[in-house]
């Protein structure tokens, strides 16, 4: 998922038009474009939606590199968050004046041909620019890219956000606290013809004093309280079950050890310790997936589904209150010889990795 955002804006704006490039095409389902192109021909000249008869397709710009690239462009959200960190007053003006720098120079933009020129030309506001400047589809605070996955025409019924952000500050620093998902809820209220329908979330101070960013969580569980149906949100935070998984998003390098207990930490977290936290949580993993097949069909749920819905849906419950500093402790205690064992996979837990793996 990437944010369009023109040369020399450093700022996202709320309403920026989200695109999404995936194996087969490039587009966005916003207005003003709203449209799609094949990405195998995305480097041609396209122009009212085609490319012209006496003009070759041109191939090969589906470059993985340059898709990767598109969506890493950091330099400006850093430009944007240095002012909240601890460092000192010199080292924060001399590293911003440099970030700023690269952000005038749009060293962090990718520029794409722009395959929707002179498309729809009566509403598209891009229908003139030969480039399609695109960045980080997190720079708008969304790093989870749930906005391609809610429009209606796709009919998702269930989507497993795991969320590995970095929103926490010191001491407990690196950790989410929801901050993607209030971002994602937030642009589906905007009324701007750029949202998309989405469960109610609470605010990132209810997620930690409600313990909403250290254990999975259900969003949008009962479709009755829904203005417009929207998918289930599965959400599944990163937190410290056997590792403290939350290096910093600038950490450029990871030894061996520390990779591994990342690996079997996320194991976990997927996993909710392999069963020992909640042996049924494969079954609730299914219930989540099969809970609008049952509203669909008017069928009850069965007893396991609503025990698994009683712990896990978000049930209105706000506490706005700042919370204390968020430092989070190991949910499993592993010593000796038993620390970075992953222990035995049963076949319900492994029927669940496949499921997820679909997902992810």
């Amino acid at each position: 998922m990437t944010i369009e955002r023109p040369p020399n804006q450093l700022h996202i704006l709320a309403n920026s038009s989200i695109y999404e490039i995936n194996p087969w095409e490039i587009g966005t389902f916003d207005p003003p474009t709203a449209a799609f192109a094949p990405l195998q021909y995305v480097g041609s000249t396209f122009s009212r939606g085609f490319v012209a008869e006496n003009l070759s397709c041109i191939s090969g710009f589906d470059n993985m590199g340059f898709v990767v690239g598109t969506s890493s462009s950091l330099f400006n959200q850093a430009y944007l968050q240095i002012n909240n960190t601890n460092s000192p007053p010199g080292v924060v003006e001399f590293v911003s004046g440099k970030l700023k720098e690269i952000g005038n120079e749009n060293n962090d933009v990718s520029y794409w041909v722009n395959p929707f020129y002179q498309f729809n030309p009566e509403v598209n506001t891009n229908t003139n620019n030969q480039i399609l400047p695109l960045v980080d589809g997190g720079e708008d605070l969304q790093n989870i890219p749930l906005h391609p996955l809610l429009q209606p025409p796709r009919g998702v019924d269930v989507i497993f956000a795991v969320d590995s952000s970095a929103d926490t500050a010191s001491p407990g620093a690196y950790w989410p606290n929801g901050t993607s998902l209030v971002a994602t809820y937030q642009r589906s209220l905007l009324n701007s013809g750029h949202e998309a329908p989405f469960p109610a979330i609470p605010d990132q101070n209810t997620f930690v004093n409600l313990g909403l960013n250290s254990k999975p969580t259900f969003f949008g569980c009962d479709p009755k309280n829904l203005t417009q149906p929207t998918p289930l949100i599965v959400y599944i935070p990163n937190s410290p079950y056997t590792y403290d998984s939350n290096i910093s998003t600038f950490q450029l390098e990871t030894n061996d050890t520390q990779r591994n207990s990342i690996i079997q930490n996320g194991y976990n977290v997927a996993t909710r310790g392999n069963g020992t936290i909640d042996s049924e949580w494969p079954a609730c993993i299914g219930c989540a997936m099969l809970a609008r097949s049952f509203w669909k069909t008017l069928t009850d749920s069965p007893s396991v589904c609503q025990n698994c819905f009683a712990r896990y849906c978000w049930n209105g419950t706000m506490d706005a209150t700042a919370p204390a500093p968020y430092v989070p402790t190991h949910a499993i205690k592993m010593s000796g010889c038993k620390k970075g064992v992953v222990v035995a996979i049963t076949p319900a837990i492994a029927s669940f990795l496949v499921i997820l793996d679909m997902f992810l």
